[in-house]
């Protein structure tokens, strides 16, 4: 019994001697520790995983993704014959296409731009996407709203509309050593398109940059 006793009051001797060097408090930052490590290790991963994924994305438009959220970006620095178009939600490319400029801004590259009524130029800039309606012309098309004074905002008004084109397809580009030209719509093959406008209609940004500054 006196052995028993004895073997009892050893043990939480060195309890309470294992506690007194290790206070509370430690087992608080050793999970603080964990945590952080575990939290960085999250970030570090997605972070690659965001590189990678816009991997193909020119760095000047890297500017114009979101945080959150979706946004279509058009480089017309890049000829016609490149995927210029990104449809880009949550840091992840959901397309990477190509879209065809207007006829009068140039033949493969872009030169020049228009806000111009009938000009049959693109247009640069911001705009918004509206809502998506079926054209016995076009096919399913999105409005855009020009978003900047006197570079595109008589867009609406010009009928520049997202729409698909089949001068935009792999065998038109074999045969023709280039994709057709719109009449300043931004065309696109209709696989993309259906994607671009179920994604972005009814208010998602659009940037668009070239080289050369819109009349």
């Amino acid at each position: 019994m006196k052995m028993l006793k004895f073997g009892l009051v050893s043990f939480l001797f060195i309890i309470t001697i294992v506690q007194s060097m290790f206070p509370s408090s430690y087992t608080g930052a050793g999970e603080n520790v964990f945590y952080h490590v575990r939290h960085t290790s999250a970030i570090q991963k997605n972070e690659a995983y965001k590189s990678h994924s816009l991997s193909s994305l020119p760095n000047k438009l890297l500017k114009y993704v979101p945080d959150a959220g979706t946004v279509i970006l058009i480089d017309f620095r890049l000829p016609s014959n490149k995927k210029r178009l990104w449809v880009i939600q949550d840091h992840k490319i959901l397309v990477n296409c190509r879209v065809a400029h207007g006829k009068k801004s140039g033949w493969v590259k872009t030169t020049q731009f228009s806000n111009r009524h009938e000009s049959n130029m693109s247009c640069i800039g911001t705009f918004l996407t509206g809502d998506e309606y079926q054209s016995e012309q076009i096919g399913r098309a999105m409005y855009l709203h020009g978003m900047d004074k006197g570079v595109n905002d008589n867009a609406f008004q010009r009928g520049i509309r997202f729409h698909a084109s089949t001068y935009l397809s792999d065998a038109f580009l074999r045969k023709n050593g280039r994709i057709g030209r719109s009449l300043g719509c931004f065309t696109t093959e209709k696989k993309y398109n259906d994607i671009i406008i179920d994604v972005c209609k009814s208010g998602t940004l659009v940037h668009v940059i070239a080289n050369t500054q819109g009349k």
